[in-house]
């Protein structure tokens, strides 16, 4: 399985969550941004997710989504969420969920759409410390939405084995913040 970079989704996630090139040191373990102290929402309001593989959890106290080919700025993404944090090691982390329609029918589902979640090391390219990924049809991995809450469940292939594919289950439970744009 060929992991294809998501830069629609990354610059989604960096209107989301106010990305920073400079600010290497800006973001907490809990995935907030330490630098911004905006009191009109509150922990809740910014969604969560849960990504659980194999005996691995990773919990996120920050999620944005975005909704339909405007919302990702894409004409193949009809659905990209984000969510940083930070590595048990220290590494800061990024979880992305996403649904690719390309059929220009914006369709969560059905023949063409492609499912993915990923959970990347973001500060060290060269040698990560995690970069499991799901991609494909519903026969390997579905993402699922309704209203806001987004769900996942599938199979993970870890791409710092040297394995040709190590597979293990994963499943993802997430509800999208206010900050998310429809």
């Amino acid at each position: 399985m060929t992991r294809r970079k998501s830069y629609g989704a990354f610059v989604v996630a960096c209107f989301l969550f106010a990305c920073s090139s400079d600010d290497k040191d800006g973001i907490d373990p809990n995935g907030a941004d330490a630098n911004v102290t905006d009191t009109s929402e509150t922990p809740s309001d910014r969604g969560s997710a849960t990504l659980t593989i194999g005996e691995q959890t990773w919990e996120f106290d920050s999620f944005g989504c975005a909704f339909g080919y405007a919302a990702t700025q894409s004409t193949t993404f009809v659905f990209s969420s984000s969510s940083f944090g930070v590595h048990s090691d220290g590494s800061r982390v990024q979880m992305q969920a996403e649904i690719e329609d390309d059929t220009a029918q914006e369709r969560y589902e059905g023949d063409g759409v492609i499912y993915s979640v990923y959970v990347n090391d973001i500060e060290n390219f060269s040698d990560p410390v995690v970069d499991w990924h799901a991609r494909g049809a519903a026969a390997e991995i579905v993402v699922n939405i309704d209203g806001d809450s987004v769900t996942a469940s599938g199979v993970f292939d870890d791409g710092l084995t040297e394995l040709e594919i190590e597979q293990v289950s994963g499943t993802l439970d997430a509800t999208c913040g206010s900050q998310s744009v429809r």
